[in-house]
């Protein structure tokens, strides 16, 4: 996790290895732009990533805001860059922001929400912070509702491995209910394109806490899927819900 549990340096469940993360920040990519589109993030002249870990979407939000880029993270350990005029880092809990109200005008989660418990302080948290006009994007995936043909066992993986992390694989689905609890009022797309079965994605789940058993089954599905390289033949598919709040 990124904002509120501390994990050991050996094991972070929470946060794959850099270059998964760069993997997956690729893949959102063009949902997560059409995001910050929506929040009008070319104005945002304040903006805070809540969970920044490696800085891989950090970067991106830099590039594209007017103003400055608050990265918060839980563990100084992992922010990877100096301060600088327009980039700060914050080592901080995502449930007890230390700003003032309304000093953002935007506030962006990516796979972090589903590791805070409770995920609603959080989502309070940056709504307090957020100025009148600001907004809040959250973009979480839904493993509920993962699709798998042919059936290799992964699904029912992921939602044991991640609840065993102490993530909830069903925080895409809340999202709505959750902002809108806040006081915002939620835009909401069930969003990202599907595309071919890649091995990294068995890479991100031979990262969480699998059983003997579930490693075996993984390492036989990376076969099955590498072997159906550049086809169709399996079809992995987890959706992500895109909500971009708003007050």
């Amino acid at each position: 996790m990124r904002v509120c549990r501390r994990w050991s340096l050996i094991s972070r469940p929470d946060l794959p290895a850099e270059n998964l993360s760069e993997k997956l920040a690729d893949w959102l990519r063009a949902t997560r732009s059409r995001g910050l589109r929506r929040a009008s993030i070319g104005l945002r002249e304040c903006v805070l990533e809540v969970g920044c870990g490696h800085g891989i979407v950090t970067a991106e939000l830099a590039r594209r805001a007017r103003g400055t880029v608050v990265a918060l993270d839980i563990d100084p350990g992992v922010l990877p860059f100096p301060a600088m005029d327009d980039l700060i880092p914050v080592a901080a809990d995502g449930r007890q922001l230390p700003f003032a109200d309304e000093s953002f005008d935007l506030v962006v989660f990516q796979n972090t929400l589903m590791w805070i418990d409770p995920a609603a302080e959080a989502v309070a948290e940056a709504t307090r912070v957020l100025r009148p006009a600001g907004a809040l994007l959250a973009l979480e995936p839904d493993y509920g509702a993962m699709i798998e043909e042919p059936d290799l066992g992964l699904r029912n993986t992921w939602l044991d491995a991640l609840e065993r992390s102490g993530a909830d694989p069903l925080m895409g689905r809340k999202l709505p209910r959750l902002t809108e609890e806040a006081g915002l009022r939620p835009r909401v797309e069930f969003t990202h394109v599907p595309g071919r079965a890649h091995s990294e994605a068995i890479d991100l789940l031979t990262e969480l806490p699998l059983t003997v058993l579930q490693r075996e089954g993984a390492e036989g599905a990376r076969e099955i899927i590498e072997r159906a390289a550049d086809s169709w033949a399996i079809f992995l598919h987890v959706p992500y819900l895109l909500v971009v709040a708003t007050h």
